[in-house]
């Protein structure tokens, strides 16, 4: 199985000036738990998740200022269990699909799970 068969596309994105009061609403709304950040070239410059943003208590700082600069990015033709290995290597519940250098996917731990409980 794929990465492209189970991650969320398309997908919400943020920009480091986001404040993280906004921010916040949208993953309520959107019903989300984590976002790329994308600088206005498309350059991603960054993860952040709904862990960081509990961590947060002044609402007027900025996703750049709260993101993990760290992102770890998968490809969407990888295989799901590579996928796996490389979250559980890296400690993250979370992945960037790429495609021809443009973010098209976002892979969580839940999605994995969720198609190996259906089996």
């Amino acid at each position: 199985m794929r990465v492209e068969e189970i991650m969320t596309s398309p997908i919400v994105v943020t920009q480091p000036g986001v404040k993280i009061a906004n921010l916040k609403d949208m993953f309520i709304r959107k019903n989300i738990n984590a976002v790329p950040v994308l600088e206005e070239d498309g350059t991603i410059s960054g993860v952040i998740s709904s862990s960081d943003l509990v961590a947060v208590h002044n609402e007027s700082l900025f996703v750049r200022d709260v993101m993990s600069r760290n992102v770890h990015i998968g490809l969407k033709n990888n295989r799901v269990k590579d996928a796996a290995k490389m979250m559980v290597k890296h400690g993250v519940h979370h992945l960037v699909i790429m495609d021809d250098g443009n973010v098209v996917g976002m892979l969580s731990s839940m999605d994995i799970i969720k198609v190996f409980s259906e089996e």
